[in-house]
């Protein structure tokens, strides 16, 4: 998946000077803030969709293997075990650009994005059609739409669009991943995730290498790792958070809880948000999920 912990940054809610020039970066940042709530909000419904689709399959199926197994402390283990993974990944990550490999780590995101797209987008896609025609058919359209959430990527990696149409591709990304880790992974560890990846979004952002990363590459190399919305740029791993946690809530316990958890995770993005314009770098999920995982635990020790 993409790095657990990627920044958010408010360059436009710098202080303004007195008079209308701060009431209009008042209004600026209240718009942005909007735009940014309906973008998550839009990630969340949809991963609420695709959950709802894919949980005969991922019934049937079973839950992903955790190597430290199921136990308390080995779901805690299980998540350390991610941790590290993406801790290397990005410390892998930050080598190259220091390497000035800038085309070899962009074609790594690129590679794990499209597969990622495709297989999510696949088997979404095959969930859904295939109760409205026959299996041939399904395949067939599932197959082209994959494609196609392939190309969109190429043409915006080639900077043939618009840079907003990543827009399309980072949410239904982070719908598609936010949902595979709600229905895929066993109860506690999928509670335990965001908060392991809280913890390790403070340390990567104020102390660990992902400040370096953000300063070192191009603009143009981190589009598929963050959603741009006005001021402020929320890293692809948030918002996979932003739509796991919901999704977690609607796949263990139904609507209600889902709906409690998206206004938690929300108001938690709006706090965060606002102090963004008293920083210029912070991380976007210590917050979020530490309102929105209250309310799952709050239905799990009912």
């Amino acid at each position: 998946m993409p790095d657990g912990a990627p920044a958010s940054n408010a360059p436009g809610l710098s202080p303004q000077p007195p008079g209308d020039g701060h009431a209009k970066g008042r209004s600026s940042a209240a718009l942005t803030t909007l735009k940014t709530l309906a973008f998550v909000g839009a990630i969340q419904v949809f991963a609420l969709a695709i959950t709802k689709v894919n949980a005969p399959i991922t019934e049937a199926v079973g839950p992903v293997y955790e190597p430290a197994g199921t136990s308390s402390s080995g779901s805690i283990g299980n998540v350390l075990i991610l941790v590290v993974f993406v801790f290397a990944t990005t410390l892998t990550a930050v080598w190259l650009a220091r390497k000035r490999r800038v085309k070899l780590f962009m074609g790594m995101i690129f590679g794990g994005t499209a597969i990622a797209l495709f297989l999510l987008t696949l088997l979404a896609s095959t969930s859904l059609t295939e109760n409205y025609m026959d299996a041939n058919s399904s395949l067939y359209l599932s197959l082209a739409l994959a494609t196609a959430t392939v190309v969109l990527l190429s043409l915006i990696a080639l900077r043939k669009v618009p840079a907003s149409m990543a827009l399309v591709l980072t949410g239904l990304l982070s719908a598609e991943v936010g949902s595979y880790f709600a229905s895929a992974i066993p109860i506690l560890t999928a509670i335990l995730l965001p908060l392991g990846f809280s913890l390790y979004d403070i340390y990567t952002v104020f102390r660990g290498p992902l400040k370096t990363l953000i300063n070192t590459l191009p603009d143009e190399s981190l589009t598929t790792m963050a959603s741009t919305i006005g001021d402020f740029s929320i890293g692809t791993g948030d918002t996979v958070f932003y739509a796991m946690v919901p999704a977690l809530g609607y796949y263990q316990f139904g609507f209600g809880s889902a709906f409690l958890a998206i206004l938690a995770v929300d108001a938690g993005v709006v706090m965060t948000l606002y102090l963004l314009s008293k920083a210029k770098l912070l991380p976007g999920l210590p917050i979020p999920m530490g309102l929105g995982v209250a309310v799952l635990l709050a239905f799990y020790f009912r």
